[in-house]
């Protein structure tokens, strides 16, 4: 439950909060216009910071700064927040200016400035039960709390199940199930093997898709088939020129070269290498040498001054004998690290002579080869056995990978069956929970409308399913009143098991589209939701709006209004200022 929001500057409104409906009411300034616009442009107008509100509650309770505390001029104010947490009353303040800490007091503690990540994990268990995740998709704390307070910016008021714009299924249905009392964790699943089956059947179509080389209009066999097909193919070819090489007829003398050649590339190759250990020695002692010199020698005087005082009995060597020990060890280090400097070029010089006189013979061996026709041909048919080798490699990898690619989709294959299996069992088994969920959508759905709704709640094999449904009566403003259904259900299960931070914050777009007699029958609901359940419900209106509904609807919703009222003046709004 909210108690009290406020900031520590004058102009600020502060707002105290009670028990049960709580409504914040924005007056329009120009009044004596309004009567002339149209309703839409009269919605429309909003400068009172009621917006701002939810901004607030989302910053103090673990968001990021988003409208208009991303104005500079608010990012050194500390906004404070009065609220219950379980069963413990506290104040949460924090500014935009130091984020990532937060100021939490409460008059059993004290106070304490934790991290937002530490503050976010405790609500998460405070509220929602939670602990340590269990991977990519578990449900989050902050994913949880918006279905309580959702954001129009965000596209929270768009659709029951979702609280922000592109919300994946796979998040909605996991943070629903959660709330809801079912398994999250079978949810989490599903959607995790279904993701991880997509991407596999995403690699074996571009697997498929290299082997294009077969003539226009032949046969198509499965990707493994066609592979091991191909094989087989470069296998004979392979084999076939492998037996004429080696019944190939070079003389002696070219076999001796041959030997000869694949000597000296070794020899080559072991140059190369004992070069690089050299470069190596000569970077590493390049850089100690440097830093010998660069490093500030010890104040030798000062030691051995402080040396005397300290033990006058020991200290018996002069200061000059000292002074020279320590040079005459500087000078033996950098002389031995020269040394080894100029040893590894040495080496790596005398290397040159003997690396010219390989690859000189190198060349004339590969002259005196590529001069005689017959083995010339044999190089030709080397080359092409290196080739067919090549292409065999080539085609064994993409077989190994489709077998694996093949194994893993049947595996995940199962994983999904399995998964759905067990969503499925779950939802049987927490019948009860799902029965109460429809039943109180019905309820609610039922007063709106005089005829109940429907909430479906089905495990499929494309997962839990969330369709809320209220009767088709051709008003204006259906979805509005889904979400207003919807969310008085969720708070309603979260609080039977003792879940949720026992408020739901609602501002005024969710009932602009309403006709004034629904929208009147919605605020009554509330009210009586918030008497009959516990969870105060906070609602965010236009005082045109409210006489809307209390007009139209033949109702008096005065003695829910809190006292402080914001307004579209310049220093009326929620911050005392203007910040266009």
């Amino acid at each position: 439950m909210l108690h009290r929001l406020t900031a520590d500057r004058a102009g600020f409104k502060t707002l105290e909060f009670r028990p049960g409906l709580n409504i914040i009411l924005a007056t329009r300034a120009d009044s004596g216009e309004q009567d002339s616009k149209s309703a839409s442009e009269r919605r429309s107008r909003n400068g009172a910071g009621k917006s701002s509100i939810i901004d607030l509650v989302h910053f103090l309770l673990g968001g990021k700064p988003e409208g208009a505390l991303t104005v500079p001029t608010l990012a050194e104010w500390n906004f404070t927040l009065d609220l219950d947490i379980g069963p413990k009353r506290l104040e949460v303040m924090r500014s935009v200016a130091n984020a990532k800490k937060v100021l939490v007091r409460s008059p059993q503690f004290g106070a304490d400035v934790v991290p937002n990540t530490q503050w976010c994990k405790r609500l998460g268990e405070e509220w929602f039960g939670l602990r340590e995740k269990r991977g990519n998709g578990d449900v989050t704390y902050r994913q949880l709390f918006s279905y309580f307070s959702r954001r129009k910016r965000d596209g929270g008021l768009d659709s029951p199940t979702r609280t922000f714009r592109n919300q994946p299924t796979a998040s909605s249905e996991t943070s629903l199930a959660h709330l809801f009392g079912l398994d999250a964790e079978l949810v989490r699943r599903l959607h995790q093997a279904k993701a991880a089956l997509k991407e596999t059947k995403a690699a074996q179509s571009a697997l498929a898709t290299l082997d294009k080389a077969e003539a226009e209009g032949s046969k198509r066999a499965d990707l493994e088939a066609q592979l091991e097909a191909q094989i087989a193919s470069v296998k004979l070819g392979r084999d076939r020129l492998a037996e004429r090489i080696e019944n190939f007829n070079v003389l002696p003398a070219f076999r001796e070269l041959e030997r000869e050649l694949a000597t000296l590339n070794q020899d080559s190759r072991d140059l190369s290498d004992r070069d690089v250990i050299d470069q190596e020695a000569i970077d590493v002692n390049t850089r100690a040498l440097e830093a010998e010199i660069l490093t500030d020698a010890p104040d030798i005087a000062r030691l051995f001054d402080e040396a005397r005082i300290v033990f006058p009995d020991l200290v018996t060597v002069r200061f000059e004998e000292v002074q020279r020990f320590h040079e005459k060890l500087l000078e033996n280090r950098q002389s031995h690290l020269q040394s080894e400097i100029a040893a590894a070029h040495r080496r790596i010089a005398n290397r040159v002579p003997l690396r010219e006189r390989i690859e000189a013979r190198r060349r004339d061996i590969t002259r005196s080869l590529r001069a005689s026709g017959p083995a010339d041909e044999l190089l030709r048919l080397r080359d092409e056995l290196a080739g067919r080798e090549s292409e065999l490699k080539h085609l064994q990898g993409r077989l190994q990978e489709a077998r694996k690619l093949e194994e893993r989709a049947e595996y995940l294959d199962r994983e999904v069956e399995e998964a759905v299996r067990a969503l499925r069992q779950d939802r049987r088994e927490r019948s009860t929970i799902v029965n109460s969920a429809s039943r109180t959508f019905s309820e609610i759905s039922e007063r709106l409308y005089e005829k109940p709704g429907q909430l479906v709640i089905s495990a499929t094999e494309r997962g839990l399913s969330f369709q809320p449904q209220t009767p088709a009566d051709g008003s204006a403003g259906v979805m509005s009143m889904e979400v207003f259904c919807f969310d008085l259900t969720l708070a309603t299960l979260a609080q039977n098991r003792g879940e949720g931070p026992g408020f739901i914050i609602h501002d005024s777009h969710l009932f602009e589209p309403v006709d004034g007699r629904q929208f009147a029958r919605a605020l009554q609901i509330a009210a009586d939701f918030s008497a009959s359940t516990g969870i105060q419900y906070v609602a965010l209106l236009n005082s045109d709006e409210l006489a809307r509904a209390e007009s139209e609807g033949d109702a008096n919703f005065a003695d829910y209004v809190l006292e402080t009222k914001l307004s579209d003046t310049p220093d009326g709004g929620l911050f005392g200022m203007r910040f266009d």
